[in-house]
């Protein structure tokens, strides 16, 4: 007797789309080919599928407390304030019957590097979504200046006493005031997007905000003075898209608008030493100009039968025309060429790929890119004046312009179900102006070789060898200071290349690991002066693992090692000292989480790495010449316990601890007057121990 057939009922939903997968690969009978116009569409109603509205999510309030003195924690922490500080998270939707859709999230929105967004609409056909990310970065709080910034200049106390050195200046060590070397950016996005049948809409805007202040040199004449320079600028954009779309084809343009203000319009500043001749007693520099930028650009997709090309042409202009400053405020100012720059730099480029399975086992592919840069601005002869204090003659400004394409060919074979191999050609073509080099070509050529050993091991390999080479090397002579006709500039040397990789990934069940072997070497061959020689070589392991449902554990570990040779000379000759370079990164951490404890109410986890990186130099010359310690370490441990103290309310506490230390030996051990011709911040290494505590009050909506 035959057994009954058994049929399962799908959802109606999961249905159509097996369906819809299954006719998507059949030639012919694709769903766009098929003939939908006598469908009753109202009866198919899916009885099982859910559509669930309401609002769902949670929202906590928090408060942080950080326990550092160096403000280089805050990369960790997100936050530079010593106390503390509340912030807000948030990650919540609602939903309505009609399709509308609002989501809500925020993270630790309050600290310096928090963010927000909330995306409304009717996904698939409209949306509105609005944002805001604070992003800052952290050097140190530790920068001893005498100087104060008022009505835009850097000034000293009434009090001081100019110094041919740095040791004659009485009033040094009682006028100094740590200032922060941070900057801290505010970026807002508004975006809106609509989707028609056959099109797609969007703009959207940006603006960003910086501020804060960085380490910027002050030079008049052999004499030097570190700044805290205040930072105080913005940048607009503007952007659209418009695309349109076909059974096989999509075609579309875009287009940005940028506008960069600077509030700060120049650098002044009183100088701390005694004239060396003259009356330099005020130096001034120039800050970044305003400028602008728009680009526009088309793109273009077909395919068909298993075919594809994607081509794209856009065209980009640059243009700034602010006001030029005096070329010196330290006596007469040479009369310039002009007001401004009347600056223009025309940029266009054109991308052409295509993409082909020529058989079920052989597939090619192919690139063109065409990138063209012309600087149209007016060259002119500008007087030169040597640190706002004399007069060294005339320069006309360079173009640099570059011409640059490249050419990309490749091919992949799959010789059974477990293994293929994927080879690929590439050519590039530079055409330079102003350089020492007006041509330049390289070429490379690579294979990987791709194995799975089983449904769980997998291994490849990949070898690359590549060429640089070019015209003939003419040392520029538009420069003052001319450079020795030996030495060759590492990124227009000739250059052989090679690199080779093995990787391999095993995933059983609950245990995974991944690791890596790479290696590169570059020589550069014709370089008598200069860079000679890098060699890189390191490796890679990480591994995850479920002990059960509950609890999970990972570790990884990354090693590389980098050495480098180069010859210089001090005779404008031929090459009389050489130096090598030693480099090493170690990356190790580790990580437990467990969930599902006391009744299935609390979660824990707890994170360590450790990263330390060092560089040796040693310099020969006759004898060898090490130079001082250059090295990082860090130690960090991120912990959490997450309690849910009822259906509604949840309580969580973070903990981060971190060690840090680095030396720079060309400012360790350093004072503001330990060069007599340099007033400096001061040694700016870091070692610290720091904790952040974060308790945050959650609630389910």
């Amino acid at each position: 007797m035959k057994k009954p057939i058994t049929v399962t009922k799908l959802p109606l939903c999961l249905s159509a789309l097996a369906i819809a997968s299954t006719m998507s690969y059949a030639d012919g009978y694709g769903i766009q080919s098929a003939n939908r116009d006598k469908l009753k569409l109202d009866a198919w109603e899916c009885k099982r599928c859910t559509h669930t509205t309401g609002t769902k999510g949670d929202i906590g309030l928090g408060v942080a407390q950080n326990d550092g003195d160096d403000t280089h924690f805050g990369n960790t922490s997100g936050t530079d304030k010593d106390g503390t500080v509340a912030y807000v998270n948030a990650n919540a939707n609602h939903k309505t019957n009609s399709g509308y859709r609002t989501d809500v999230d925020a993270n630790r929105l309050g600290l310096d590097n928090g963010s927000a967004s909330i995306t409304t609409g009717r996904p698939g056909q409209y949306e509105i979504f609005a944002a805001y990310r604070g992003i800052a970065r952290y050097d140190s709080n530790q920068a001893l200046s005498p100087y104060q910034y008022q009505a835009d200049q850097y000034q000293l106390p009434t009090q001081w006493q100019t110094g041919a050195t740095t040791s004659q200046m009485s009033e040094l060590s009682a006028s100094l005031n740590a200032n922060e070397l941070a900057i801290k950016r505010d970026r807002y996005n508004l975006e809106g997007k609509y989707q028609g049948t056959f099109y797609k809409a969007e703009i959207g805007y940006q603006h960003e905000q910086r501020e804060g202040k960085r380490a910027f040199s002050a030079n008049l004449l052999t004499n030097s003075a570190m700044l805290a320079q205040q930072v105080d600028d913005s940048t607009d954009e503007v952007s659209a898209k418009l695309y349109f779309k076909g059974d096989n084809w999509l075609a579309g343009i875009n287009a940005q608008l940028s506008e960069y203000k600077n509030d700060q319009q120049a650098v002044n500043w009183q100088s701390a030493f005694t004239p060396t001749f003259g009356a330099a007693y005020y130096g001034q520099s120039a800050v970044a100009p305003d400028n602008k930028a728009y680009r526009i650009a088309g793109h273009s997709q077909f395919s068909a039968d298993g075919q594809q090309v994607i081509m794209h042409l856009g065209f980009t202009r640059m243009t700034q025309d602010q006001n030029y400053l005096p070329a010196t405020i330290n006596g007469p100012s040479p009369m310039l060429p002009a007001e401004d720059l009347t600056g223009q730099v025309d940029m266009i480029e054109m991308k052409l790929n295509y993409s082909g399975r020529v058989t079920r086992e052989f597939s090619l592919r192919a690139s063109y890119d065409y990138r063209d840069r012309d600087n149209k601005s007016e060259l002119n002869d500008y007087p030169q004046v040597v640190t706002d204090s004399y007069y060294s003659g005339t320069a006309t400004n360079l173009e640099y312009d570059r011409t640059k394409q490249q050419a990309k060919l490749g091919a992949k074979y799959r010789f059974t179900r477990a293994t293929n191999l994927d080879v690929g050609y590439a050519y590039e073509h530079n055409n330079y102006s102003d350089l020492d080099r007006e041509t330049l070509k390289e070429s490379s050529l690579f294979a990987r070789f791709n194995y799975r050993i089983s449904s769980t091991w997998h291994l490849w390999l990949k070898a690359e060898a590549a060429e640089r080479t070019g015209s003939d090397y003419l040392a520029v002579t538009t420069t003052a200071s001319q450079s020795n006709p030996l030495m060759r500039k590492s990124y227009l040397a000739d250059r052989e290349r090679q690199r080779y990789g093995l990787y391999t990934s095993y995933s059983q069940g609950a245990f995974s690991v991944t690791a890596n072997l790479h290696k590169q070497q570059d020589d550069y061959n014709d370089t008598l002066i200069g860079l000679t020689d890098i060699n890189t070589q390191g490796y890679d392991l990480s591994i995850q693992y479920a002990v059960n449902a509950d609890l999970h554990l990972n570790a990884y570990l990354n090693q590389d090692w980098r050495d480098s040779e180069q010859a210089g000379s001090s005779n404008f000759a031929g090459p009389n000292w050489f130096t090598n370079s030693e480099d090493n990164s170690t990356l190790v951490g580790a990580g437990i989480g467990y969930q599902n404890l006391m009744d299935k109410k609390l979660k824990l986890g707890l994170d360590y790495t450790y990263s330390d990186g060092q560089s040796d130099t040693e310099v020969s010359q006759g004898f060898s010449s090490p130079y001082g310690s250059y090295y990082s370490t860090q130690h960090n441990v991120n912990a959490f316990a997450d309690y849910q103290m009822s259906e509604t309310i949840g309580l969580r506490f973070d903990w981060i601890f971190e060690q840090y230390q680095d030396a720079d030996w060309a400012n360790s051990g350093l004072s503001v007057d330990s060069i007599p011709n340099v007033l400096t911040f001061g040694s700016l290494s870091h070692d610290y121990s720091a904790h952040y505590f974060g308790l945050t009050l959650s609630y389910k909506l």
